[in-house]
């Protein structure tokens, strides 16, 4: 996964430790189970579910960020082609 795809630069250090985490607490979520622990490896299935709420509120974080981008590039867009087209009928 590339992070800088799906997170803000200023949260891609948290984001990368969350993405971490969860690699790590899928494996060991696997070995508890594989070994018959079944409350080891549901505790940590609630410290997974935190760290992918917390990549999903970082990544609407940058999608909310990518369509504000969006739409003032639009407007900016906008407001140019308003000022060329009020400057021709001068």
């Amino acid at each position: 996964m590339k992070l800088h795809n799906h997170f803000l630069k200023e949260d891609l250090e948290q984001a990368s430790k969350e993405f971490e985490c969860v690699k790590d607490l899928l494996i060991a979520i696997n070995d508890e189970v594989q070994s018959g622990n079944m409350e080891k490896a549901k505790h940590l299935s609630i410290d997974l579910t935190k760290s992918l709420h917390e990549l999903s509120r970082l990544a609407e974080k940058k999608k909310k960020m990518d369509d504000i981008n969006y739409y003032m590039k639009k407007l900016g867009t906008a407001q140019v082609i308003r000022m060329i087209v009020h400057a021709k009928n001068k």
